[in-house]
């Protein structure tokens, strides 16, 4: 074993180890505990045998197993982007949900509240 697999797949432990405690802890919902979860066995797979890549890689077509790990990499950021994207949009419509209640409902109360008099 290589000193870059023996560090490699010391932080792929750490890292499930952290997602799990994160899960028990309620930080992250179980499914995406268990998506990580399969993220980091797959990174400690390909760091304990490069060849699995390799061969997985020929059989989809491309040349490299680095390669592969590399096209996986953007297309899973491509979507972890796409995926915030879609929460921020979410959040915005609710912020301005929330905004617009608010300024109604002080508005209202405004409307109601009687008039003040100055005091001369």
């Amino acid at each position: 074993m290589t000193n870059f697999q023996t560090i490699g797949l010391t932080i792929a432990a750490i890292l499930i180890a952290a997602t799990f405690a994160a899960a028990a802890a309620r930080a992250i919902n179980r499914r995406a505990a268990l998506v990580w979860i399969a993220v980091w066995i797959a990174a400690a797979a390909a760091i304990a045998r490069p060849a699995l890549t390799m061969t997985v890689a020929h059989f989809l077509g491309i040349g490299r197993g680095a390669d592969l790990v590399f096209y996986c990499a953007i297309l899973f950021m491509l979507i972890a982007f796409f995926y915030v994207y879609l929460r921020f949009k979410r959040l915005e419509r609710e912020i301005t949900t929330i905004v617009r209640h608010l300024a109604i409902r002080d508005s209202v109360a405004d409307a109601e509240a009687p008039p003040e008099r100055s005091s001369r």
